[in-house]
């Protein structure tokens, strides 16, 4: 993945600069946000002119030799296989530079703030990746030497420690390689959809994994033809058609030269006498592709809505993207201005749950005025983007994994235009479209609650991260319920669900509006019988999950499946000293009393609570709900069908 970006002198991006993009490299996820002109798009312009040759668009008054984009790479060293040998021993030569370069070496600028914000950044991603499993390093190029590779201000260092080392760190392999291996699609945000989604485009080859024009070529030179008689030799297409018209070309010549032997048709000297593929291709790519446009519902793509038109373009990246069939030789990055562009609040929270499963398929790169997409998404980071004194650009960045409980530290408008963005949605397609909402703490609620609840009309299931977040958007949604005029117009309901903590939470309004809008917690009674309270600090609280509620054996099966692929033998031993508990009338696993794992010896605490780590961890705990979403549904457990019951 493309980790960070050290640039000088691009559009807004004055003297040096460095850029966080992403430190995240199992889900690749980075979203731009900010006011208009402060820099979003000129990130991600910048790559494009780095891949694709694109206009460079220099600082004004700056000097054209001091300019450059030097994009900073993370990649998983088993994934990067190269047939060059001395390239990739090249590569693993600057990634143990990049890794341990440090104020000892002497590097230019070193005291700049770029250059420290860059290796602060550097020390960050050495703590979450191994440097025996990583390649980490920067590869750029300057303005005025284009085809030569430039190393930002590292460059003099590497040139007197590579060459003593005979590491050949100018070969423009390098750059190829790095330019071979990566397909950058960038799509701004006054694209026209119906040039981008032409089959013979460059965007829709790369989004395919497919060369048209290598495809024709195939076609027109495998040898699949039989010659003369049909006796002969196999020979390809042109061949064929060579031969074909050489004989009817010396048909023609023949026949005049029964009037006179000095005529004859040929060709001009130095002109080529035979068809060529590339001749035959151009004209199939005239005839047959150009003439074949997207359309849906039998319109052309220009003929439907600016907003239509940007629905119909993340579909189609969503549809190539997503199919497994592709044999991709070069991975995507997916660069994207303001997918909610022309937009309807109803559409926008689709269009970003569209481009939220594409993580993992490809690296994105977004740039949003939408922030509504910031208390849903929980991989990748946020950078807000923000212009100070003197036509500096500043970008803070945080974790979208733990975006909430750091959101202190962001402006307080964009927390509130988060919530704001998101609930605002949420109401117009309640209003438009009767969807029914489920908002629940997290993406493995998400799983479980996907499973059983296929039978509830026009339900969307929305995650947010922690119970703190869905009360705050249930407090947000409370006054529109409330007043009148909108509780004439919905017709659909919305349940905000939350675990039992040990905390006990306290609303201080009402914990429904008008039965559409509920907000309740999962309590099983003193029997394990489940209900859904209110919230509030009166009642019975017993802290439970989710995953204290569904059935029993089947998630037993679930979490050992999961233990085993862990091949931690410690933990999987501890696990063998149970047995599922078939008198268990809950899926507990805490619980001395009810708990479906029954010692079949004498087992420490110590133990238990290895188990219960394991269990608690937030990365297993989706990876088991995955495990058992997969599996036959069955019938529903208590929970769901309270849940069933409240929307119907």
């Amino acid at each position: 993945m493309i980790a960070g970006l050290l640039c000088r002198h691009y559009k807004i991006y004055q003297g040096l600069n460095f850029i966080p993009l992403c430190n995240d490299h199992q889900s690749p996820l980075s979203i731009f946000i900010g006011n208009n002109a402060v820099g979003k798009s000129s990130v991600l312009e910048s790559i494009n002119t780095f891949f694709n040759n694109s206009h460079w668009n220099r600082t004004k008054n700056t000097k054209s030799a001091e300019a450059f984009i030097a994009p900073i790479f993370l990649l998983k060293k088993s994934d990067f296989n190269l047939n060059d040998g001395g390239v990739l021993d090249s590569l693993n030569a600057l990634s143990n530079y990049f890794w341990n370069i440090d104020k000892t070496s002497n590097i230019s600028s070193f005291g700049s703030e770029a250059i420290q914000n860059f290796l602060k950044f550097r020390d960050e991603l050495k703590q979450r990746y191994n440097p025996e499993e990583y390649l980490f390093f920067l590869i750029g190029m300057k303005f005025e030497s284009r085809l030569q590779i430039y190393y930002s201000s590292f460059d003099n260092d590497l040139e007197t420690k590579m060459r003593g080392k005979g590491v050949e760190f100018r070969d423009n392999k390098l750059l190829s390689a790095i330019k071979n291996y990566f397909s950058y699609i960038y799509i701004p945000s006054e694209a026209l959809t119906s040039e981008v989604t032409k089959l013979e485009n460059r965007e829709m080859q790369e989004l395919m994994s497919t060369d048209i024009l290598e495809g024709i070529d195939k076609i027109l030179l495998q040898k699949n033809v039989t010659d003369g008689d049909g006796k002969g030799l196999k020979i390809n297409l042109i061949t064929y058609l060579n031969n074909n018209l050489d004989d009817y070309m010396n048909k023609i010549n023949d026949t005049i030269k029964d009037i006179d032997n000095s005529y004859a048709y040929k060709s001009e000297r130095n002109f080529k006498r035979k068809l060529t593929s590339l001749d035959v291709r151009s004209r199939i790519l005239e005839a047959y592709f150009s003439i074949r446009t997207l359309k849906k519902d039998k319109k052309e793509i220009f003929e439907l809505s600016s907003g239509e038109q940007r629905i119909a373009l993340i579909d189609i990246a969503t549809a190539f993207l997503e199919n497994e069939n592709n044999d991709r030789h070069k991975k995507i990055i997916l660069a994207i201005d303001e997918p909610e562009n022309s937009l309807h609040l109803t559409k926008a929270f689709g269009q970003f749950e569209r481009l939220k499963n594409l993580v993992g398929k490809a690296q994105l790169l977004i740039t949003t005025h939408w922030y509504g997409s910031l208390p849903v998404t929980d991989v990748g980071n946020v950078h807000y983007v923000e212009l100070k004194s003197e036509n500096k650009v500043q970008i803070k960045t945080y974790d979208l994994n733990n975006y909430f409980e750091k959101r202190g530290s962001l402006p307080e408008d964009i927390q509130m235009k988060s919530y704001f963005d998101l609930t605002s949605s949420i109401l117009s397609s309640i209003r438009s479209e009767k969807t029914n909402w489920i908002i629940c703490e997290g993406s493995d609620d998400k799983l479980y609650l996907s499973h059983y609840l296929k039978d509830v009309d026009n339900l969307k299931i929305l995650s947010v991260g922690g119970c703190g977040n869905v009360i705050k958007i249930y407090k947000y949604l409370f006054t529109p319920f409330m007043e009148k005029e909108e509780k004439k117009s919905i017709e659909s309901k919305v349940l905000c669900l939350i675990d039992t903590d040990e905390i006990v939470h306290d609303l201080q309004i009402k914990s429904d509006a008008k039965e559409k809008l509920k907000i309740v917690r999962i309590q099983p009674d003193k029997d394990e019988n489940i209900n859904l309270q209110s919230v509030s600090k009166s009642g019975y609280h017993n802290p439970t999950e989710m995953e204290d509620c569904l059935n029993p054996r089947k998630y037993y099966e679930s979490i050992k499946e999961e233990i085993l692929k862990t091949n931690n033998i410690d933990l999987i031993n501890i696990y063998n000293k149970f047995k599922f508990n078939t008198d268990a009338k809950s899926s507990r696993v805490k619980s001395e009393k009810f708990s479906i794992l029954e010692p079949k010896e004498l087992v420490k605490f110590e133990e238990k609570k290895n188990i219960y780590d394991y269990l608690d961890d937030h990365h297993n705990k989706f990876l088991i709900a995955k495990n058992y979403s997969q599996r036959s549904r069955g019938d529903l457990p208590g929970l769901f069908k309270l849940i069933q019951e409240f929307f119907i």
